[in-house]
């Protein structure tokens, strides 16, 4: 017999999963905001933009997985990190 997660269970891995998603796009932020600094060669700007895909695709699979485990929790999130960028910026 298959044994059944609580659904507080799920709760708590959209949470792990939306902070993580919060946290990369934050950092995701930060890196488009110093990539005035990555201003050099080609072989520099495209290792920066691969790294920023990289988080991006990241921090959006992180939310995806935050959003179909729990919406409740994802709302949440997404507005914790909303100040979050607003406290930063």
């Amino acid at each position: 017999m298959h044994r059944q997660i609580s659904p507080t269970c799920h709760d708590a891995i959209a949470l792990r999963a939306g902070a993580l998603g919060s946290v990369l796009g934050v950092a995701l932020f930060k890196a488009f905001a110093l990539s005035t600094a990555a201003a050099g060669s080609m072989m520099t700007v495209g290792l920066w933009l691969l790294g920023c895909v990289l988080l991006a695709a990241w921090a959006l699979a992180a939310c995806l997985t935050c959003l179909a485990l729990s919406r409740r929790v994802f709302v949440l999130m997404l507005a914790l990190s909303t100040v979050f960028l607003i406290c930063i910026a």
